[in-house]
């Protein structure tokens, strides 16, 4: 019950002054409106920026290359890219050169032979971000998924030949891209609204960092903070119940924004809102724990506050909030990451399996800024 009670108390003193919050929701519905309406025109894909051109050299005549060519020649795919076959890797080079290509796909004559996993497929692209880029990545991640169940249903029955799955993808594509998931696909359908609604929502909860910066400043820093460990109620009580009635604050901000979008800008968020739902409100958790671990390790508010500020801002923009573009491995030092990959899982590809695995990730994440905190607040006491 006290930690129920804390939660209330908490969740009671941020509500207190409503219009902070309103004009905190109406600045963001506002740039996602100026943003999905700037990039409205050049965000289609297919007609903006054209189709992807792949360079490919298949040289394996085994049933890993039956099924590359099965997939790389499938309607999904070949909506996305356009395809030039190519002998070898070096004539797949002189295309990347002469700005003819855009990626080269490279397939050797080995590859079926090849039973461990995970299969490998070698791509070079012509440039390291992009939309082209990330189509393509998605692609040869549906092509290496495929390859590997493949070699799972080798080792358990031992037959040689998977021509069953090439040819169920030649005769009933539509079908077989949906039950693979394939994310380039999806891409095909998010609209410049959608995509600035997800990255608008993560930059509003990743400010909820703020909050975890006022709970610290009470409970840890200062006289007041003082009184507040001389006093009856239990730390742990304090923390959980603190804890979560924030979160909570930051959660309603981000489902109020998601409504919003949904019934006045007509976004589609997917077949799976409890899974949307719950990914919002694991990342409130998490940005409020590390609001609280900041204050915690560097005994200032106003140190919290501006390095705050920079992990709200910077990691917006590396997880492509305000361009579209990949970063890479640069990403993951973004709290909001894997927040931001669960929902392009389930809303545009209906991956719930992978969501909740991010989801487990950033649980991962919120364990670790607990356990930094309580090493951390030890010291500060001491």
């Amino acid at each position: 019950m006290n930690i129920l009670f804390q939660m209330f108390y908490a969740v009671k003193r941020m509500i207190m002054n409503p219009k902070a919050i309103l004009i905190n929701l109406l600045t963001y519905a506002i740039v996602i409106l100026i943003l999905g309406s700037v990039f409205g025109s050049t965000y289609d894909i297919q007609k903006s920026l054209g189709k992807v051109t792949i360079a490919y050299a298949n040289l394996d005549s085994g049933r890993n290359g039956a099924i590359v060519d099965a997939v790389l020649h499938s309607n999904d795919v070949t909506q996305l890219a356009e395809l030039k076959p190519v002998m070898s890797l070096d004539d797949g080079k002189v295309l990347i050169n002469k700005d003819e290509a855009d990626v080269i796909i490279y397939i050797p004559d080995n590859f079926s032979d090849d039973k461990d996993l995970p299969h490998v497929v070698k791509v070079y692209l012509s440039t390291d971000y992009g939309v082209p880029t990330m189509v393509v990545k998605n692609i040869v991640s549906s092509l290496t998924n495929m390859m590997n169940t493949s070699s799972v249903i080798y080792n358990i029955t031992g037959k040689t030949e998977v021509d069953a799955m090439a040819s169920e993808l030649q005769k009933n594509n539509e079908e077989n891209v949906k039950e693979q998931s394939l994310t380039s696909s999806s891409l095909q359908a998010t609209t410049a609204m959608g995509y600035y609604s997800i990255a608008m929502i993560l930059m509003l909860l990743l400010y909820g960092q703020e909050y975890g910066i006022f709970m610290a400043s009470e409970d840890y820093l200062g006289p007041l903070g003082n009184r507040m460990r001389l006093s009856a109620v239990k730390p742990y009580v304090q923390y959980i119940g603190k804890g979560l009635g924030l979160s909570l604050v930051t959660f309603l901000q981000g489902v109020i924004l998601l409504l919003f979008t949904k019934y006045v800008y007509g976004v589609d968020w997917g077949n799976h809102i409890m899974v949307v739902l719950l990914t919002l409100f694991v990342l409130s958790i998490l940005v409020t724990l590390l609001g609280l671990m900041l204050v915690i390790i560097t005994r200032s508010i106003q140190k919290a506050q501006s390095i705050s500020n920079f992990i709200s801002l910077g990691g917006t923009f590396i997880v492509g909030g305000f361009v579209i573009a990949d970063f890479g491995s640069v990403a993951y030092l973004s709290p909001s990451y894997y927040a931001k990959t669960a929902l392009f899982n389930v809303v545009y590809g209906n991956q719930v399996e992978q969501a909740l695995i991010n989801i487990g990730v950033m649980i991962l994440i919120c364990i670790g800024f607990v356990l930094v905190s309580l090493v951390a607040s030890r010291r500060t006491v001491e």
